[in-house]
């Protein structure tokens, strides 16, 4: 099997959704807001890391449990609780009105993975595939260190383009 399609989302300005409190949690909400998303984050609690966030006014913070219709403003979601059963509630809801979700556990129920990326200027690289977390990892930290070479490359190649 070929893996799963790559594709690379406007999200600048638009609403995402994260499910749960914790170092996933953080994770993700960093990744959106990297690409200028809205982020809100719906937990009970937040780890001190979320918490330095919210208090920066970087992401929303609604502290409840899920509730459904939860996810109906957002273009994505990920569900990152501690309950597996709630992140399938989280999934089943999304699908059902067509929006993005990843889910941590169990991931099979999410619809779309986050890639490795790498970011440098205005190049963005995604590493993604069925090889094993580390190996992509691995490649992902490969590329980040020889991006820099091979930008300064093209440059000179294509100085007026």
């Amino acid at each position: 099997m070929a893996g799963k399609m790559p594709i690379h989302l406007e999200l600048a300005g638009n609403n995402c959704t994260i499910f749960g409190g914790g170092r996933n949690t953080v994770r993700r909400a960093r990744e959106f807001l990297h690409f200028g998303a809205k982020v809100t984050v719906i937990s009970p609690s937040v780890c001190p890391e979320l918490q330095a966030l919210m208090d920066a006014n970087d992401i929303r913070y609604i502290p409840r449990k899920y509730f459904r219709g939860d996810c109906s403003n957002s273009q994505i979601c990920v569900a990152a609780t501690d309950d597996p059963a709630v992140n399938i509630s989280i999934a089943t809801e999304c699908k059902a009105k067509r929006i993005l979700v990843n889910v941590t556990d169990p991931a099979e129920y999410g619809n779309f993975e986050f890639p490795r990326t790498v970011t440098q200027e205005d190049l963005v690289l995604s590493v993604g595939g069925n090889a094993p977390r580390p190996v992509l990892k691995n490649v992902r930290d490969q590329l980040r260190e020889t991006v820099s070479a091979m930008l300064e490359q093209a440059r000179r190649e294509n100085p007026k383009e």
